[in-house]
């Protein structure tokens, strides 16, 4: 009994670390449909990114780039604006369509000259929703066609996403309410007191049940927290933060649904938080003589490491394990390298981290492997980056950028970054070969995670089956090139059993047997 009780939590402890991406039935199945990819903010990709730094083309958006863009079906991309038109007499504003290659799709135009800062939102429905800072909050239909209007709400460029329940209902903190809004007719169908609700994106457990978000608004006053309540807006428990200021960049959520902020815990106590889903602290990590940046967010990579930055002028990046403990840390340079980031940072299924310069005489953006080692920096030639890049599904970066918001000729602006066939897929071979991993977590109910790495270019087809032998799905049947890919399996709708299944790539092939308890 001991020796079960000790592999029970051996086996607890391990798969607890284990991060994959949760379902969420009212997102678009695309590859980044929101800023931070997911409703828990936690800015990981299920796609692996460009080793190099290989723009494959720039674009220019006269208006900027604050927020976005994000991908919906078909790897189409989706972005809002930064600057105001008002300045100039202008009268509108754009929102856009793109595909991947940036070829405009269609333009939306509004009758406001305020930019459409937040970032936009993509449902299963093909709804796009984004936000004004003054003409309120806008659905679009897939053609670009608008849908519904609702002019109460406005934006600020603190509005990273909108917010979006299983259900589809809509959540936006306004002016000290927490309203929901009907997806249909963009209607207010309740509203909740929420005295000092911070104007920012709020997230969900992993069963969206529960809401997280901050009240308190950075240098006042008022009282500082990190919240969780029902949907019903019913409070379940608020930690207090120290009054001075917490980071207003977005919380992010485990798959144990634990939250990790970043706060202060006096004038001079700087932490990254991990947070119970009880609201109590599990542990936190101190910056010696560092502090956040106001508007950052950290990730957490598939193995549960947490990565994040401080304000410094040597612009540091962290990683710590799934335990509050430093896997390493690293500087990428200086004030006069652009090394001030300010944004939510993200990270790939490899694990690679990406980030911008928000500000400096010089600009760049970063990739970092998962060990630490800078692997590349782009020159973003002056403009500065707000916000998180997104991976489309064949593996290219996307980054958006700005300057002032009363700058009306922005150009190169918006950026698309990817591996060349040429110069990369041979030197693939070189770290990648063919395996097929073992399922995490193993036993499972009703979600696991199916690992696997191709060598060369080529169809890959992913099926599972019963012990019968009998296909129950295909999880990937499509041509990949060299790297390593993670695919989720959900069996919900299967009864509990072993299954199998099997990678086919050319000539090699494999399999491997699954435990689905319920």
């Amino acid at each position: 009994m001991l020796k079960f009780f000790l592999l029970l939590l051996f086996t607890f402890t391990i798969y607890g670390q284990h991060q994959v991406t949760i379902p969420w039935p009212s997102l678009a199945n695309s590859p980044w449909p929101v800023i931070r990819g997911d409703m828990q903010a936690t800015g990981r990709s299920e796609y692996t990114g460009p080793r190099t730094p290989n723009v494959i083309w720039r674009k220019d958006m006269p208006l900027g780039i604050f927020h976005g863009p994000v991908i919906g079906f078909n790897d189409n991309l989706f972005v809002g604006t930064n600057s105001f038109t008002g300045f100039a007499g202008g009268t509108s504003n754009y929102f856009y369509s793109m595909n991947k290659k940036g070829d405009t799709i269609w333009t939306y135009i509004t009758d406001d000259p305020s930019a459409n800062v937040a970032g936009p939102t993509i449902t299963n429905d093909s709804t796009i929703y984004f936000i004004s800072i003054g003409a309120g909050l806008f659905a679009l239909n897939q053609d670009g066609t608008l849908k519904w209007r609702n002019e109460k709400f406005s934006a600020t460029y603190f509005t990273r996403f909108i917010s979006i329940a299983k259900d589809h209902n809509i959540y936006i903190p306004w002016l000290d309410t927490l309203f929901v809004i009907e997806p249909n007719n963009g209607n207010v169908i309740n509203s909740f007191y929420t005295p000092n609700i911070a104007p920012t994106e709020i997230v969900f457990s992993t069963g969206g049940d529960t809401i997280f978000y901050f009240t308190g608004k950075i240098n006042t006053l008022e009282e500082k927290a990190l919240n969780a309540s029902t949907l019903q807006g019913e409070q379940i428990w608020s930690l207090d933060l120290y009054t001075y200021s917490h980071s207003w960049g977005t919380p992010i959520v485990d798959n144990e649904n634990r939250i990790y902020l970043y706060a202060s815990e006096g004038p001079s106590g700087q932490y990254l938080y991990c947070v119970n889903p009880n609201g109590t602290i599990n542990w936190k990590y101190p910056f010696m003589n560092e502090n956040y940046q106001n508007y950052s967010s950290p990730t957490i990579d598939r193995n549960g490491n947490i990565i994040f930055q401080t304000n410094t002028d040597t612009g540091y990046i962290y990683s710590v394990d799934y335990f509050g403990h430093l896997n390493w840390k690293i500087s990428l340079g200086d004030i006069d390298d652009g090394a001030i980031i300010d944004h939510g940072i993200i990270c790939d299924a490899e694990g690679k981290i990406y980030c911008g310069s928000t500000t400096g005489a010089q600009t760049n953006f970063w990739c970092i492997d998962n060990t630490g080692k800078i692997l590349w920096k782009l020159n973003l030639e002056g403009y500065e980056f707000n916000t998180s890049p997104a991976i489309g599904s064949d593996g290219t970066l996307y980054i958006g950028t700005h300057l002032r918001s009363t700058f009306l000729n922005h150009t190169r602006n918006l950026i698309a970054v990817k591996d060349s066939v040429t110069s990369v897929e041979d030197d693939d071979e070189k770290y990648y070969s063919y395996k097929l991993s073992q399922n995490y977590p193993n036993p499972f109910n009703p979600i696991t995670i199916i690992s696997y790495s191709i060598k060369q270019e080529g169809l890959v087809t992913l099926k599972v089956c019963d012990i019968l032998g009998k296909e129950v799905a295909t999880l990937v049947n499509e041509n990949k090139r060299s790297g390593t890919y993670e695919v989720n399996f959900n069996a919900s709708n299967l009864p509990s059993g072993i299954y199998i299944y099997k990678l086919q790539s050319g000539i090699f092939s494999d399999v491997k047997k699954m435990l689905l308890i319920k």
